[in-house]
C-alpha cells in the first residue's frame, strides 16, 4: 500500500465503478460515485475514480498517465492505456481505463436499455475491467496508491475476488447498489463473488441493508447476505449544482407548453424520471391514468428508456391523451430537470429502491414524492408530511396515494405546507461521508493493528 497510515495522514481511497457523473451516467451509481468523493475530501480522505474510458468519454480532454500497460485477460495478452482527469471543479483525480477489444467500443456504458445485463459482451467488458483495475494494483502502475478499495456493483465483482486471492494486502469495501443486477454469466455471479471476498459490505441506505437479508428482496443472496451483514450507509445527492432560484409555477406552464400538454396551473401534475424497467414501479402507473384524467384531470410526464412493452404503453397512452401524457422515451437533463421543478407530484412507486435519488432531488424543488415503502424511500420520505407513501406492490395502492395527492393539492394551505416542508430537508453527503470515513478507519486498524 502506499499511502499514509490512518493516524499520520490521510486515507487515501480509490473509488472503483461503471460511471461517473457528470462525464458517466446512467443512473444512480453514476451520480453517486461523482458525488461522495466530493465530500470525502473535506473530512480528510483523499479520494480517487478509476472507470472504463467508454466510446462516449473524448480523450482529447485527458491527460495519458499509462501508455501500453499488459493485463492478462483470457490468456491473452492485452493493452491498455490509462488517462486521467479530474471531477470538475476539483482536485479528485479520475483515472480512464481504455482497450478498445473490451471497454472503448460498443455500447455507451451498458449493452441494454435496461441497464441488466445480459450479453456477453458487457460481461467482458466488466470482468476484463476489474482484472485491468486489479493489475494496475498489484504492480504499482497507478499515480495513486489506495489504503483502501471502494468497489461498486457487479461491475467491479470479479476486481474484489482477485483481491481476496492476491497477497497485495488492500482491503476492500464492496457497495451494493442494486441486488437485482447480479452480473450473471454462465456460472460466474459476479456480485456474489463481490459480497464473499469484500472485507466489508455495504449498502446504499438502512432499510435496504435489512431488506436484502429476506427472501422477498434477496435475490437468492438472503443467506449470504445475512452472513455478510451489510452496512446501510444512506446515499446523499450534490446540491451545489442544483439550482435555488427558479419559479415553479412558470416552469410547470412552459413544460406543459414545450410537451404540448393542456396549460394550466389547476391540472395536478405527475412527472416520472427513471429506467422504465419493473423495478421502478412503471407497471403499476399504467392501469390507473385513464382513472386519475378523467376524475381529476391529471397530467403525467414521462423522461427514461426501458423495457419495450413499458414504453409502448406509456406511448400508447400519450397518443390516446395527447393534451394529459407526454412520454418522453429518452434521456435528457435538461428535461429532467424541468420535469423535477416543474411537476407537482413525483412518482416513485418502485417495487424496490435500494436508495433512489430522485426523491431527493424533487424534495429540494418542492415537488412532492409519491413512494412505495421500500428501502431508502422508506428513509427519506414521511408520509403526510414530506410526501405519500403506500406499502402494496399494485396499481390500486399507488391509486389510492395519487387520490390521497390530489386532495391535498387542491387545498392550497395544506399543499405549501408539505412543500415547504420537502423544501427544508438535507440529504448532502456530510454524515454519510462521515459514515464511509469511519467504516475505512476501522478497516484500516484491522488490517494494520499497529497503527
Amino acid at each position: 500500500m502506499g499511502g499514509k497510515s490512518p493516524v499520520s495522514g490521510k486515507i487515501k481511497v480509490l473509488l472503483a465503478a461503471s460511471e461517473c457523473a457528470p462525464m458517466i451516467k446512467v443512473g444512480g451509481l453514476g451520480d453517486v460515485i461523482g458525488s461522495l468523493p466530493k465530500s470525502l475530501a473535506k473530512i480528510g480522505v483523499d479520494p480517487a475514480v478509476i472507470v472504463p474510458r467508454y466510446e462516449i468519454v473524448p480523450a482529447i480532454k485527458l491527460k495519458l498517465a499509462i501508455n501500453h500497460f499488459s493485463v492478462t485477460f483470457k490468456n491473452k495478452i492485452e493493452k491498455i492505456k490509462v488517462y486521467s482527469g479530474f471531477l470538475p471543479k476539483t482536485k479528485i483525480p479520475v483515472f480512464y481505463i481504455e482497450n478498445y477489444k473490451y471497454l472503448s467500443r460498443g455500447g455507451p456504458v451498458y449493452f441494454s436499455k435496461t441497464a441488466i445485463a445480459s450479453e456477453s459482451a458487457e460481461f467482458d467488458r466488466f470482468h476484463f475491467f476489474s482484472h485491468a483495475v486489479y493489475e494496475l494494483l498489484a504492480f504499482h502502475a497507478l499515480p495513486f496508491r489506495p489504503d483502501i478499495l471502494h468497489a461498486n456493483d457487479w461491475h467491479t465483482g470479479i476486481l474484489v475476488k482477485l483481491l481476496k486471492l492476491s497477497s497485495i494486502g488492500i482491503p476492500v469495501v464492496f457497495s451494493i447498489h442494486n441486488l437485482g443486477n447480479q452480473g450473471i454469466f454462465k456460472s460466474r455471479n459476479s456480485i456474489a463473488e463481490g459480497i464473499k471476498s469484500a472485507s466489508i459490505n455495504a449498502t446504499v441506505s438502512p432499510t435496504y441493508a435489512k431488506e436484502i437479508q429476506t427472501k422477498e428482496y434477496g435475490f437468492g443472496l438472503e443467506g449470504l447476505l445475512k452472513k455478510a451483514r451489510p452496512v446501510g450507509i444512506l446515499n446523499g445527492i450534490d446540491y451545489e449544482p442544483m439550482d435555488d432560484k427558479y419559479d415553479k409555477e412558470k416552469t410547470k406552464i412552459k413544460l406543459q407548453k414545450e410537451l404540448n400538454l393542456d396549460q394550466g396551473k389547476e391540472y395536478p401534475l405527475f412527472g416520472l424520471v427513471a429506467r422504465l424497467v419493473e423495478q421502478k414501479g412503471v407497471q403499476f402507473i399504467a392501469p390507473i391514468i385513464k382513472n386519475l384524467i378523467e376524475k381529476y384531470q391529471a397530467q403525467f410526464v414521462f423522461l427514461g428508456v426501458g423495457s419495450d412493452q413499458l414504453e409502448k404503453e406509456l406511448r400508447d397512452l400519450s397518443q390516446k391523451y395527447p393534451g394529459q401524457v407526454s412520454a418522453n422515451l429518452f434521456f435528457s437533463e435538461a428535461l429532467a430537470k424541468k420535469i423535477y421543478i416543474g411537476s407537482d407530484f413525483f412518482l416513485m412507486p418502485s417495487v424496490f429502491e435500494a436508495c433512489g435519488l430522485g426523491q431527493m432531488i424533487a424534495m429540494h424543488y418542492g415537488t412532492i414524492p409519491i413512494v412505495r415503502q421500500t428501502g431508502g424511500l422508506k428513509d427519506t420520505v414521511k408520509d403526510g408530511k414530506t410526501g405519500f407513501v403506500f406499502i402494496g406492490k399494485n396499481s390500486a395502492s399507488l391509486q389510492k396515494a395519487a387520490e390521497r395527492a390530489i386532495k391535498i393539492f387542491h387545498s392550497k394551505k395544506k399543499l405549501n405546507f408539505i412543500r415547504q416542508s420537502c423544501k427544508k430537508q438535507n440529504f448532502g453527503w456530510e454524515q454519510s461521508a462521515l459514515k464511509y470515513k469511519k467504516l475505512y478507519l476501522e478497516l484500516l486498524h484491522k488490517n494494520n493493528p499497529k497503527n
